[in-house]
């Protein structure tokens, strides 16, 4: 099992912001989180990697039992973190280092990796991504979309069993985003699991083995990409058209 949420509540305050999250994806999966503004979708993704702590339900991910009645000890959340990667929104890039100094900082750190073999690891990911010249670059340097791909690179330096992703074709015209599109799909093949926010149905349609569609912090609908074709709820079938 890749990811496994069972009865997930979410709070600030007196307000609930998720309502007994339940889903299911096997290793590998590639999971498109869909919803209004305000459905909870942030939220949920930041849950799966402990970035926010929800007060009641567990979680497996990455070969881990969350029991959040019960929390992980922060060295726990910590490694689980390492295997859980994220992509954020606003990429995030350390404007003071190089691309290859962004993606070794981690390794290096937190894995414990030696420089050497860590430098040798990079340049094998930003070959695959297409940014094997841009190794010495500075992020000011960089276009949007190749900032959002070193930000993938940086976080598959980290052996990830998991990805999560943010709005990741925020802002990007249609090639850069065609050219995530690839990213993720080949990402997939090499059974990394993924989870996706993104408000963008056409992108989703590519990428997604499966689609979670949020209301008001309540899963409306859950299915696999036939969901697309083949909405089995109002509400759902509403949004793609909207």
């Amino acid at each position: 099992m890749g990811i496994q949420l069972h009865k997930v509540n979410k709070f600030y305050g007196q307000h609930q912001v998720l309502h007994d999250i339940n889903l299911s994806c096997e290793k590998g999966d590639t999971l498109v989180l869909l919803g209004p503004s305000g459905a909870g979708k942030s939220s949920l993704l930041r849950i799966l990697n402990l970035l926010e702590v929800a007060e009641q339900g567990t979680m497996h991910i990455a070969q881990t039992d969350v029991d959040f009645a019960n929390p992980l000890s922060d060295q726990a959340a910590m490694n689980l973190r390492r295997k859980v990667g994220m992509v954020f929104q606003q990429y995030n890039l350390w404007p003071h280092k190089t691309v290859l100094g962004n993606l070794i900082e981690a390794p290096i750190k937190v894995l414990g990796m030696n420089k050497a073999d860590a430098t040798t690891r990079a340049q094998t990911i930003l070959q695959q991504l297409h940014l094997g010249d841009k190794a010495d670059a500075w992020p000011i340097q960089l276009s949007g979309g190749q900032q959002q791909r070193v930000a993938i690179a940086r976080a598959l330096m980290m052996h990830p069993d998991t990805l999560l992703f943010d709005e990741p074709t925020a802002a990007l015209d249609p090639e850069i985003t065609n050219q995530v599109v690839s990213i993720i799909k080949e990402l997939s093949s090499t059974g990394i699991t993924q989870v996706i926010v993104t408000h963008e149905v056409d992108f989703a349609r590519k990428v997604a083995s499966h689609v979670l569609y949020l209301e008001q912090g309540k899963v409306v609908e859950f299915g696999t990409r036939e969901a697309f074709d083949n909405p089995q709820t109002p509400q759902f079938a509403a949004y793609l058209n909207h």
